[in-house]
C-alpha cells in the first residue's frame, strides 16, 4: 500500500470490472494473453491497470500478477451482480490504501465538491499529471468511490459518506441472525441476493409454510460452492424459477 500517492486506473469502471472478473477466473499466474482473451481487450490495456489494482489489493505479485482472495471475491460479486457484496469488497479494497482514504477525509470533500474539482484534486494527489487518459482514470476512481458507498452524490456535489458503525458479517450482508452469534467462517453470498426470502419475509407463495433452516456450510474460499447451495435451495425447496 502506498502512503502518499497512488496510481490511477487507465480505463472506465466498466472496463476495469471486466479485468477484475478475468483475473478472478484464472487464480494461478494468468498470462496477459489469457486475460486478453477473457476480456476481449488488448494485453497492453490490461497491464496499464495493474499498478492501480495492486494499490488497492486486488492483485499482487512482481513480474507475474495473481488475484488476491479479496480480488477473487470482488470479481465474483461483479460477475453475478451481487450489489451489496461488490460494495463491501470495493470498500475493503479502497480502505486498504491510506492515500485514497485521505481523499475522502479532507474537509473539502466532507463539505462537498463538484466532480470537476474532485477530479482535479485526485490528479493532484496521485502520481499522474492532468491529461485526457488520467482524467478518465480520475472519473473511474470517483465511480469506484460511489460504488463503494464511501462517496455519495448530493445533487451536483460529491460528498464523503458519513462513517458507518462496524457491523458483523450477518448485518453487513443483510441476513437476519436470530439468537445466534455471527458466523465468521467463510463468506457465503447473501441469501437475499440469491433470491431466497429472509426470515419472516412474505414470498410469492403466501400459502407456503414458514420454514427455518440451519445450514452447516463448508469452509471454503470457493464462492461457487455457496452459489450452488443457494441455487439448489431456491429451485428445489422453494420451487422458484432458476436464476439467470
Amino acid at each position: 500500500t502506498m502512503t502518499d500517492s497512488f496510481h490511477l486506473p487507465k480505463i472506465s469502471l466498466e472496463g476495469l470490472e471486466k479485468i477484475i472478473i478475468a483475473y478472478s477466473h484464472v487464480p494461478d499466474n494468468p498470462t496477459l494473453d489469457i486475460l486478453a482473451r477473457l476480456t476481449k481487450m488488448g494485453s497492453a490495456a490490461i497491464s496499464r491497470n495493474n499498478k492501480f489494482l495492486m494499490d488497492i489489493g486486488v492483485i499482487a505479485g512482481a513480474a507475474e500478477k495473481t488475484v488476491t482472495p479479496l480480488g477473487q471475491k470482488l470479481g465474483h460479486a461483479l460477475e453475478y451482480a451481487l450489489g451489496a457484496d461488490a460494495q463491501a469488497y470495493w470498500r475493503e479494497a479502497i480502505s486498504s490504501n491510506s492515500a485514497m482514504m485521505e481523499l475522502i477525509t479532507t474537509e473539502d470533500i466532507k463539505r462537498g465538491m463538484s466532480e470537476k474539482d474532485l477530479s482535479a484534486h485526485i490528479l493532484d494527489v496521485s502520481v499522474h499529471k492532468k491529461h485526457a487518459h488520467t482524467q478518465t482514470g480520475a472519473r473511474c476512481l470517483i465511480d469506484i468511490l460511489l460504488e463503494s458507498g464511501l462517496l455519495e452524490q448530493d445533487q451536483d456535489m460529491l460528498v464523503a459518506a458519513p462513517a458507518q458503525p462496524a457491523k458483523d458479517k450477518a448485518q453487513l450482508f443483510g441476513l437476519q441472525a436470530e439468537n445466534s452469534a455471527p458466523d465468521t467462517k467463510g463468506s457465503a453470498p447473501p441469501a437475499a441476493l440469491m433470491g431466497l426470502p429472509l426470515a419472516g419475509q412474505n414470498t410469492t407463495r403466501p400459502d407456503m409454510p414458514y420454514i427455518m433452516l440451519n445450514l452447516t456450510l463448508p469452509e471454503t474460499e470457493d464462492l461457487a460452492v455457496y452459489e450452488k447451495i443457494f441455487r439448489a435451495l431456491r429451485e428445489n425447496l422453494l420451487g422458484l424459477p432458476p436464476l439467470p
